[in-house]
């Protein structure tokens, strides 16, 4: 090995901190913020102030009094006898040295301080759990870890810091000990029990401590941080941030199981699980050959993984670090920990080498900048503010390796446990242990977000990660592969759906059933009804007039005829002469008419006399569909008709194309056969009657006419006019429709307004569009006897692709899911270079399959485009449509449908799912429908409107509605402008037509775009508040108080200057919702109109002296119930 090399390794082996230190000495500097002065120790015992760190958990927990998320539990299980007179002493000496185990907070002259308790009583409970079945202690003991760990802290009050024993047997016992983290951080969880471990060793020799006494205290650095922050280096490392973070992602997109609420709590869990030592000496060599430490190495993977997982190229990740930069204070408790902003960008083709370098070089420069405290980032950053997520980061990486440390005496050991608190500071929390056996760890997460079978998923993932990665870290990070084998034959199960069908045309499956049931009615409209045979000799009395017009196989014809017996008889009459039929509405405008009989190649027209006035200029030859009465006779005995096979054209329907320019999807006879018969979405049956509503030209009337009539079932033919609601419903009762699809808008309006109608339906198939939750509840809870089915499909892939299937009340956690693919059907999620997203992870979806149409009629190109090569291997035929919709598998399978690729914004750096909007929209009690769209009516302000009916009777302001949003969605996703209309425009096929939707009036903007006078005398007395607070010369009514410049500090400043003034309880919280003048005035006034009593402020004001508490007592079951200046 050459001499570079082994210097190298050996660097690489050294701790990320010994590592900046060795880096500096080299090139000659003194280090990070200097180390020829140490900190001095206060010159006064009264209050303190805060560090920025203590700040910032001072504000959380005035944002969430009496939370347990920001409790430090540390577990140590002792094995051997343990004298507990000689523990509860090394408890007492621990807590007498560090002043920060007997610190609380207060306020004076409206700031925040740290007030040192001069004696603490230092209890240890002691819990016997020798009582509880074997076989259920440690579940016992689980239980209590967790309860203690969430029991809250009063800030104010203290003590800050419990400790409990529980013995399992005479020689097995856990040391519990609970901080809160103003007080502590993990680095002081080790101090904590090496003090203790050392201490019992004196103590039970019967010697006295031989710690020597600390050189300084928390609240001596608290002072020193003060003065520090007014330095030059300072200013250095906050222009190195700024530089590093410019223009970061304001959140990491993580999908998630759940909403992400507007407020989001810190519950959570955790799952923990291991490493093979192979698969950890192959990481560590990986990245000692690159110079890198093991934390490099496993940082970088952990962002490809989010990468992968959020859709990202920019990921930031947060990591904290001792921040103990000074000797005097490695051996203090106190809370040092600061957090690192690190930044990864993986851009086009960057392997896992080249990343792992750019990681190594951030996180360095990290290094030599970590001074600057993360409160103070946050607060010159001024990132955008909300309760829904983090500042900055919403996910943490920690690599641990600090070992527990060991009492002296050969009988007792010392083994750290993980305890689970059932908190999660943030989003997700990724920490690693390095051990002897490989590494372990656990992903935290928050439960509001993720539900636990999602993060055992991404832990498999992480690992085949890590494999893919030692295995070839030249690959490009896009590629590197991520889904374990087992994930990757689930998703080959859940497309297994072949089934065996008719290989058939589909007038033969026709002419074969009315063979069986020549008498059977098979249509009913308006009172009138024909037979299956009548049907079939009237069909191939058309059939044989267009073979004499020179139809054949493959020839398109169009077909103009309204919704009727004689439009059923002309599309078998055109599929027996072979031909293609194109749908022609004749209530299209004559130039999309003339434009489809052009593009198509239309030669021959099949239509009905009083229409053809209506159709514009033509080269076609015209045959009129001839009524019933002459098609009964026998036919003339003529040649038989031409075998048509499933892969002749049966149809070509023409969609709206993205251009404007619609194009005709060419859809075989297999296609239809496909969807109709022996599938799995369906029950079709000879007594069922099914309505015809659909246009001809709309895919839906595929499922409609040819389900039940392949099966011997009867159509119940709509009469050709617009139909009302009520006109609908009549018929459904009157026909006993027991087989109906309904376009979502469709089934809303019917769901809301004639239920009843409904009665006898069996089966009820709608889509085309998200359907509401509410609307899909109230169904499956009215109507037990129906199955209820939301199918989704393109054309492309005739009609439908997926269908789920329900029946009975059921619960859904954001939509409805389109279900699991049909028989004879594929469905993937593919990700940008089509590859299966994993479970839970938008992507795009692609369909494919024996339902999937040859292509776009003449359109070599966009049929090359959009149908392309399956690569995975999965579908029929070997080929995959690409939807251009977003999706994700969930867990069991079914599919989750998130709306247009083209209908996903990005506004204010902030990735939004417009459905997601729209959801929570249409579930408000007095909303009937909804649509969000973004708009930009002034150049460069991108704005987010709603455009919303409302229930029948229901009235509501928009400011209202705005407020019923904030409750479930976070200030990202509120729109700035509320539309109502009396119904939404739709389309011709029963879908919101957004391009219709009405320019809102001109909006006041309220972000205080422009300035809005005072107006009331409360408006007045808070903007002089305002102003004194930040420091301002003029405030308006909407100006937001955190974009004029204020921060967390400043804000419990506010908070308790407004209390004083106006004698109310104004929450922290209040001001985090609405920070504007108005909106805290009208919360105000809302106080006083209503005669709300005043209560002690949870912000506790203190005398300058700080001596409120004398004594207090360090008891675990009673810490935070004392009494004092309560909230």
């Amino acid at each position: 090995m050459s001499m570079k090399n082994e210097l190298n390794q050996r660097r690489a082996q050294l701790s990320p901190r010994k590592q900046e230190l060795l880096r500096r000495r080299l090139r000659g500097e003194i280090g990070p913020i200097g180390r020829t002065a140490g900190i001095p120790r206060r010159s006064t015992e009264g209050p303190a102030p805060l560090s920025f760190a203590q700040q910032r958990l001072w504000f959380l927990d005035q944002l969430q009094p009496g939370s347990p998320f920001y409790n430090i539990p540390e577990a140590v299980r002792l094995r051997g006898p343990i004298d507990v007179d000689a523990l509860r002493r090394c408890l007492a000496e621990v807590v007498r040295r560090h002043e920060a185990l007997r610190t609380t907070f207060g306020v004076v002259d409206g700031r925040p301080v740290q007030i040192v308790v001069p004696d603490v009583r230092a209890d240890l409970p002691l819990i016997d759990l020798r009582p509880v079945a074997f076989e259920q202690r440690d579940a016992a003991l689980a239980g209590h870890l967790t309860r203690a760990s969430q029991q809250p802290f009063d800030l104010t009050v203290g003590p800050l810091v419990r400790a409990t024993l529980f013995r399992l047997d005479e020689a097995s016992h856990v040391l519990l000990l609970v901080t809160h983290h103003s007080i502590a951080d993990g680095w002081s969880m080790g101090v904590f029990v090496r003090e203790i471990a050392t201490l019992y060793d004196a103590f039970l020799a019967g010697n006295p401590s031989p710690l020597p006494e600390l050189p300084i205290q928390v609240a001596d650095f608290a002072f020193w941080q003060q003065g520090w922050l007014e330095s030059e280096r300072l200013k250095q490392q906050l222009a190195h941030w700024r530089e590093k973070l410019a223009g970061c992602p304001p959140v990491l997109e993580l999908p998630t199981d759940k909403p992400r609420p507007a407020v989001l709590q810190s519950w959570g869990a955790r799952h923990p699980f291991s490493l093979s030592r192979p698969l950890a000496d192959a990481l560590l060599g990986l990245g000692q050959r690159e110079g890198a430490t093991l934390f490099m190495t496993l940082l970088a993977a952990f962002d490809v993984l989010l990468a992968r997982y959020s859709g990202q190229k920019d990921i930031v990740v947060g990591s904290p670090i001792a921040n103990r930069t000074r000797p005097e204070m490695e051996g203090l408790i106190g809370f040092f920990v600061n957090t690192l902003v690190l930044r990864a960008q993986i851009l086009g083709e960057l392997t896992f080498r080249g990343l792992l370098a750019q990681v190594r070089q951030t996180t360095l420069d990290a290094y030599a900048n970590q001074d600057l405290p993360f409160e103070k980032l946050v607060e010159e950053l001024q990132p955008a503010r909300s309760m829904s997520h983090t500042p900055l980061f919403q996910v943490v990486f920690v690599l641990q390796n600090l070992p527990v440390p060991a009492v002296g005496r050969a009988d007792v050991t010392l083994e750290r446990m993980l305890v689970d608190s059932g908190t999660a500071k943030f989003d997700l929390m990724l920490e690693l242990f390095e051990g002897e056996e490989g590494l372990s760890g656990s992903f935290e997460y928050n439960t509001t977000l993720f539900e636990p079978e999602t993060v055992a998923r991404l832990a498999r993932q992480f690992e085949a990660l890590l494999a893919s990665i030692v295995a070839n870290p030249d690959q490009p990070c896009v590629d590197m592969a991520i889904l374990p084998d087992e994930e990757l034959r689930q998703l080959a199960v859940w497309n297994a759906t072949q089934a065996d069908f008719p290989r058939e045309s589909v007038h033969d499956l026709f002419e074969a059933q009315a063979a069986r049931t020549p008498d059977a009615v098979a249509v009913r409209c308006g009172g009138s009804e024909i037979s299956y045979g009548d049907l079939s000799r009237w069909s191939t009395q058309i059939a044989r007039s267009l073979r004499r017009g020179g139809v054949k196989r493959g020839v398109t014809v169009g077909l103009c005829v309204e919704r009727s017996p004689a439009l059923i008889a002309a599309l078998i009459g055109v599929l027996k002469a072979g031909g293609a039929y194109v749908p022609l509405d004749p209530n299209y405008p004559a130039t999309r008419l003339a434009f489809l009989l052009e593009d198509a190649r239309i030669s021959v027209l099949l239509t009905q006399p009083h229409l053809q006035a209506q159709l514009p200029a033509h080269q076609a030859r015209i045959i009129h569909v001839e009524p019933l009465t002459c098609a009964v006779e026998a036919p003339a005995v003529g040649e038989p008709f031409e075998a048509i096979g499933p892969e002749d054209l049966a149809y070509v329907m023409y969609t709206s194309g993205s251009t404007g320019t619609p194009k005709g999807v060419t859809v075989p006879h297999r296609a239809i056969v496909r969807l109709v018969k022996n599938t799995n979405f369906a029950r079709f049956h000879a007594d069922d009657t099914g309505l015809v509503l659909a246009p001809i030209a709309f895919d839906a009337s595929t499922l409609e006419i040819w389900g039940p009539l392949l099966h011997g079932g009867r159509l119940a033919l709509f009469p050709p006019h617009l139909p009302t609601l009520e006109e609908i419903a009549e018929v459904i009762r009157q026909e006993r429709v027991t087989f109906l699809w309904l376009t979502a808008g469709l089934f809303h309006q019917l769901v809301e307004s004639h239920l009843s109608s409904l009665a006898d339906v069996s089966q009820l198939f709608a889509g085309g569009d998200v359907l509401s939750v509410p609307h899909v509840q109230r169904v499956l809870e009215a109507l037990p006897q129906c199955t209820l089915v939301n199918g989704y499909g393109p054309t492309e892939n005739t009609t439908f692709s997926t269908c789920h299937r329900m029946q009975g009340p059921e619960t859904f956690t954001r939509s409805i899911p389109i279900g699991r693919p049909i028989t004879n059907t594929q469905v993937l999620v593919l990700d940008e270079r089509l590859r299966p997203s994993p479970i839970g992870v938008p992507g795009e979806l692609y369909v494919g399959g024996e339902g999937l149409a040859h292509g776009y009629l003449d359109r070599p190109a966009l049929t090359a485009e959009r149908f392309v090569p399956d690569p995975a291997g999965m579908c029929a035929g070997g080929r995959l449509y690409r939807t251009g919709d977003l999706a994700r598998l969930l867990a069991d399978g079914a599919i989750e449908f998130l709306g247009r690729i083209d209908h996903q914004v990005k506004l204010r750096g902030f990735r939004i799912e417009l459905g997601e909007i729209e959801a929570a929209l249409v579930s408000l009690p007095q909303v009937s429908a909804g649509v969000v769209v973004v708009r930009e009516d002034v150049p460069g302000d991108r704005r987010l409107f709603a455009y919303v009916t409302l229930q029948p009777g229901e009235a509501i302001e928009p400011a209202a509605l705005r407020s019923a949003l904030a409750a479930s969605l976070p200030e990202h996703m509120l729109p700035a402008g509320f539309i109502l209309l009396e119904a939404l425009p739709l389309t011709e096929h029963g879908k919101v037509d957004r391009r219709a939707l009405p320019s809102p009036e001109p909006q006041r903007a309220g972000g205080a775009a422009t300035f809005v006078p005072l107006r009331t005398p409360t408006e007045e007395r808070l903007a002089a508040l305002w102003r004194e607070v930040l420091q301002v010369e003029e405030v308006g009514a909407d100006d937001d108080f955190f974009q004029a410049g204020g921060h967390s500090l400043l804000a419990t400043q506010l908070v308790s200057r407004i209390q004083a003034a106006f004698q109310v309880n104004l929450s922290l919280r209040a001001l985090f919702g609405t920070p504007t003048v108005a909106g805290i005035a009208r919360e105000i006034e809302r106080q006083q109109a209503s005669g709300s009593m005043p209560v002690t402020p949870a912000i506790a004001a203190v005398g300058r002296e700080g001596r409120r508490v004398k004594r207090s007592s360090l008891a675990s079951s009673k810490g935070s119930q004392n009494t004092g200046s309560g909230r």
